[in-house]
């Protein structure tokens, strides 16, 4: 499901495809250019925004059967890292994120309605954007009325132990993850599964899980995977 399309995930049962890459890049030593649309926020903006409406179709936020739910990424500032080396920090001004970086996210959500964001793996600011409430929540939920999922990358939440040294363990790292606004553990669970545990050790409350579990919930009922009666 890596970079799968709307027609390869309805082909394979799926109902979320992981595209489009609405990155602005900025730093061709960048291994992954070739996935974005370009270096100009604008043209990325309205590539990302015809993208979306072509996976999600015309009756989104319902999806019918022939189209899937889109997920914009990577959240945020991933096409200009430090040394042009794939995953590393984007150390930028606020200024410089909302100029370049994030106008193609904004358009995502609230010109195209896409129903899914995926997280970075880079920091901002130093902050793994798989914990960074003020870009997760504060940003893209409040301010920009985001009412849909997120989606870690692959392997993004156990990397908050891993790569960012920021969580002790998987059980930290799902706590963070969890607090920033992170609702489905991508690809496998790794960190998730150890959310029972935080919640019977007073670490998270059953009404942060709650706030999740809505949210995939929600989605299922726009994919029409629940039938009200």
């Amino acid at each position: 499901l890596y970079a799968m399309t709307a027609e390869e995930a309805r082909v394979r049962g799926a109902h979320q495809a992981l595209t489009p890459v609405v990155d602005v890049a900025r730093d061709p030593r960048w291994g992954r250019v070739e996935e974005t649309f370009g270096e100009d926020p604008y043209l990325v903006s309205r590539m990302g925004v015809a993208a979306i409406k072509a996976i999600q179709g015309q009756s989104a936020p319902l999806i019918d059967g022939e189209h899937v739910i889109a997920t914009a990424k990577h959240f945020a500032a991933h096409g200009q890292p430090e040394g042009g080396t794939n995953t590393a920090p984007g150390n930028f001004s606020e200024r410089i994120l909302r100029e370049v970086f994030l106008p193609s996210f904004e358009a995502a959500v609230k010109e195209a309605g896409v129903l899914s964001v995926m997280p970075s793996y880079n920091e901002i600011d130093g902050v793994p954007s798989h914990k960074n409430t003020w870009l997760l929540e504060k940003l893209l939920r409040q301010e920009w009325g985001f009412r849909g999922l997120v989606a870690a990358d692959y392997n993004g939440i156990s990397e908050l132990v891993s790569r960012h040294r920021v969580a002790t363990d998987r059980a930290a790292a799902a706590q963070q993850a969890l607090a920033a606004g992170v609702d489905i553990e991508l690809p496998d669970p790794a960190c998730y599964p150890l959310l029972p545990q935080l919640v019977s050790e007073g670490k998270i409350s059953i009404a942060d899980v709650d706030r999740s579990v809505a949210r995939v919930l929600r989605a299922k009922f726009q994919l029409g995977l629940f039938v009200v009666v």
